[in-house]
């Protein structure tokens, strides 16, 4: 019988895009665009130019695109520096139950071999789809990761590599095709990141390499499978899933192949886009406050005089109690809602040293008190529940709960907000708006006929140097 990576490979090599119902070509429009206007404005974000310039530059003149840089670079290298810029702002892409970022590894894997190989729009396409489906499975499977290990650079890393394989034989039979993906599934799944979780609460910028290793890992473990370095058997279920997971069921990793090998179902429509700018498990208590700003017109800062925030248990091993930087602030409870009490909703630049030293938010953040439900708790992990009450100077207190976060599940983004973020951020790294008009047009085309170029265009307006506003 078949072991999972072979099944897994099978679905993959089979899949075409083109032929995908509409709302899965829809889906993957809006996560697309979405992903590619997130890694813009991580990497034009000024914690992360400094490395970025230091790894382009020590890796030499090649075909692929690196956010920002007009220089081509090495495929290895543009995945890895695009790649790190997924988490700077933690509004990258998720997915509920693979509890993961699928989607934030395979964009910059399959663009830069794209780039490389001079694959035209439906080969990307397809391996987009390929890398995404098995990611998200694979992270499925293995029911939350082992104490202190991060998702990041796990099995994303794997899903970067089919969508990197899946290029490198897309001339070949379907049958050579799928033999390459295996190997190439037990290459990444042997080689995938051990990373620390607590890098991420406590500001430590070595959190970016996570995705960014991650990504180029699954290149290099394509390219390796393509030059005839081949994996032990059965790596997925004997070595990945038993390290990677806390709760692993191997029998999950096949979830929804049918009896024909195809996808019987594309789990790129279980996954989720971020509104606000926070870890995920941060997304509901802001849901929340929204909720209460909007139903209450508004609320005086300072006459809150205490904010109770209720969550599930999973929830607060996220969070940093004392955040010293940008990237940790996105990960305190206390922080994130003192900022948007007192400054309104959370923009991804919102998280200023001036901000977060400034007396009122320190005031507001002090009044803030977490506690775990154990009815929310009980929904977690099918859905990240979360309830904030404000009390008042006058004795008044509002509570809102949330029980599906904005962007998740069967609340999901807008095509019209899906839209607007893409702006915003689009425009935090190049302020004229046609640049968002290039690239959305050029992703409009996806559901529909995709321009044979896409990949190259694409890669051509990222190579634009970063213009801000000043």
């Amino acid at each position: 019988m078949a072991g999972a990576a072979e099944r897994l490979a099978q679905a993959a090599a089979q899949g075409d895009f083109a032929a995908a119902p509409a709302p899965v070509r829809a889906a993957y429009r809006d996560f697309l665009l979405d992903t590619v206007a997130v890694m813009a404005a991580g990497a034009a974000h000024g914690t992360l130019a400094p490395v970025r310039a230091a790894i382009v530059a020590s890796g030499g003149a090649g075909p692929a695109s690196a956010a920002g840089c007009a220089q081509g670079v090495p495929a290895g290298i543009a995945a890895l520096v695009n790649g790190m810029a997924m988490t700077v702002l933690q509004l990258q892409d998720g997915h509920r139950r693979a509890r993961g970022h699928p989607m934030s590894h395979v964009l910059p894997a399959a663009l830069a071999v794209a780039e490389e190989t001079g694959a035209d729009a439906p080969a990307f396409l397809n391996a987009v789809m390929a890398g995404y489906e098995v990611s998200a499975r694979i992270g499925a499977s293995l029911g939350g990761m082992q104490p202190l290990l991060h998702d990041t650079g796990t099995f994303g890393s794997i899903g970067a590599a089919v969508a990197a394989a899946h290029l490198f034989a897309r001339d070949s039979a379907t049958g050579t095709r799928a033999r390459l993906i295996a190997d190439t599934i037990g290459n990444a799944a042997a080689v995938a990141l051990f990373p620390f979780r607590d890098t991420c609460m406590e500001g430590a910028g070595a959190h970016h390499l996570f995705v960014g290793l991650g990504t180029q890992n699954g290149v290099m473990a394509a390219r390796a499978a393509l030059a005839g370095l081949t994996p032990s058997p059965d790596t997925l279920e004997r070595f990945f899933g038993p390290r990677a997971g806390e709760g692993f069921v191997p029998d999950q990793l096949c979830d929804g192949i049918g009896a024909d090998g195809t996808w019987s179902r594309h789990e790129i429509l279980s996954a989720y886009l971020k509104w606000h700018p926070v870890c995920a498990h941060l997304g509901p208590m802001l849901d929340c406050i929204e909720a209460l700003r909007a139903r209450h017109g508004g609320f005086d800062p300072a006459r809150i005089a205490a904010v109770r925030v209720e969550t599930y248990a999973t929830a607060l091993d996220y969070d940093a109690p004392d955040p010293r930087s940008d990237l940790a602030a996105r990960f305190s409870f206390r922080h994130a809602a003192a900022l948007a009490l007192c400054f309104g909703p959370l923009r991804h630049d919102g998280f200023s040293p001036r901000r977060l030293a400034s007396a009122a938010v320190r005031a507001m953040a002090a009044r803030v008190t977490l506690a775990v439900d154990p009815g929310l708790d009980a929904l977690y992990p099918a859905s990240r529940p979360g309830r904030v009450t404000l009390g008042f100077t006058d004795g008044q207190q509002v509570s809102a709960e949330v029980r599906v976060p904005k962007g998740d599940g069967p609340n999901p983004l807008p095509r019209a907000d899906v839209n607007r973020k893409a702006r915003t951020l689009i425009g935090a790294a190049w302020a004229d708006p046609a640049h968002f008009d290039g690239i959305a047009r050029l992703l409009d085309r996806v559901e529909a006929t995709p321009p044979a170029d896409l990949p190259q265009a694409l890669g051509r307006l990222l190579r634009s140097p970063f213009a801000p506003s000043s």
